[in-house]
């Protein structure tokens, strides 16, 4: 079981988890928050997507054993002035990364649209332990 000083819920994880197993898990958490709690927020300018990207790579920040977070929005903003003109921000529209510190063992985990899978894609990019 890894015990890792910073971390009191460690005692609650199987004795078989290792500080790798905590950061590809700590890294699932992560993308399933970017996925399931910032898409369908409405944007209607150029300063409301930057204003957004800003919001949700802080409160990713947030999380427990989060080192860095970066996120794009890639999402075409409505050039209309009326007042019904604005688009949502949708899972293909965002392009992130997020690294995960646990213990010894650092992981890049990535969320992005595929286009040859036409599939948002959370997964592991990168894997570093010390």
């Amino acid at each position: 079981m890894v015990n890792c000083m910073n971390d009191p819920a460690s005692k609650y994880f199987s004795p078989k988890t290792t500080e790798r197993d905590r950061a590809v898990f700590e890294a699932g958490i992560a993308i399933g928050t970017l996925v399931h709690q910032f898409t369908g927020i409405p944007v209607r300018s150029l300063e409301d997507l930057e204003i957004i990207k800003k919001a949700i790579e802080r409160s990713l920040l947030a999380q427990p054993f989060r080192e860095e977070v970066k996120v794009e929005l890639n999402i075409e903003v409505p050039q209309s002035n009326s007042p019904y003109a604005y688009t949502t921000i949708k899972t293909r529209n965002i392009d992130a990364r997020i690294i995960i510190k646990y213990g010894r063992c650092r992981v890049t985990a990535r969320l992005r649209y595929i286009p040859e899978l036409d599939y948002n894609l959370g997964y592991i990019e990168d894997i570093q332990e010390d």
